[in-house]
């Protein structure tokens, strides 16, 4: 139907990034100005992939067990929910 759009439910929400699920069953991965519609099976192999690349990378250097916000790109440290 026309205007009838699907509810979504947020399932994780970062500084950079969002994921959610549409009543229709699909899977939106919000990052930044993109958002990648997966199915559940395709969000969990990515999922692995960026497990495995984080393993790859080793432990950040100045990183701390107090640490709260997640650094981004260009140095700046972000608190709060997602903007978009």
């Amino acid at each position: 139907m026309l205007g009838q759009g699907c509810g979504k439910t947020v399932l994780a929400r970062g500084p950079c990034a969002e994921v959610t699920r549409c009543t229709c069953g699909h899977i939106h991965l919000a990052l930044g100005p993109v958002t990648i519609r997966v199915e559940e099976e395709v969000l969990r192999a990515i999922g692995m992939t960026l497990l495995e690349a984080i393993q790859q990378l080793g432990p950040r250097a100045h990183a701390s067990e107090d640490e709260v916000a997640p650094a981004v790109p260009g140095g700046l440290v972000t608190t709060g929910g997602w903007k978009q």
